[in-house]
């Protein structure tokens, strides 16, 4: 008979905290490491693990800022470890962190706000938005599949942008 597991619940919170927050993390690290797919990486696996050992000293306040700054010094550890010729200082580094922290949380508020507002499209709407995006097809084989003229569905598509592009504005503003 096996035992059961009794998972400790701050392993839990951790689990949730860093689901929740990794595509704003990887998009932070994907910023500092200058896009570099393979350094990006590296950085965001090593930082998880930091992240867990070091997680008993987390105050429990923003968990994204905490993970950022032990992703920033981690990619200075990398850059170092690498023996690459620096291409930015450390001071540099640092500029660029803040703003990758910026944009890193303003990327995921924005993805956050287009899952809200897509869930929101009625249901011929989600099926264009579908069609595109999810299932990869073009104008053409959309409007082939549903019988209709390419215009006819870029016209839809533009009308479907526009409701969304205001919905996650509105949704942003409500969230100030």
């Amino acid at each position: 008979m096996e035992k059961a597991i009794n998972q400790d619940p701050s392993q839990d919170e951790f689990v949730r905290l860093l689901a929740s927050h990794s595509s704003r993390l990887m998009s932070f690290i994907r910023i500092i490491t200058m896009n570099r797919q393979d350094d990006a990486e590296e950085v965001f696996q090593r930082t998880c693990v930091i992240l867990w050992q070091k997680y008993s000293q987390f105050d429990g306040e923003n968990f994204l800022a905490w993970a950022c700054r032990i992703a920033r010094f981690e990619m200075l550890k990398h850059r170092d470890s690498q023996r690459r010729v620096k291409v930015f200082g450390d001071e540099t580094i640092e500029y660029l962190s803040a703003d990758a922290y910026l944009v890193a949380r303003e990327v995921g508020d924005r993805r956050t706000a287009l899952g809200t507002c897509l869930k929101k499209l009625d249901d011929a709407d989600k099926e264009l938005i579908k069609h595109r995006y999810y299932d990869g097809l073009s104008v053409k084989e959309i409007a082939e599949q549903l019988g209709r003229s390419s215009y006819a569905i870029y016209r839809e598509l533009s009308r479907i942008h526009g409701l969304l592009s205001r919905c996650i504005e509105r949704t942003l503003a409500e969230e100030i």
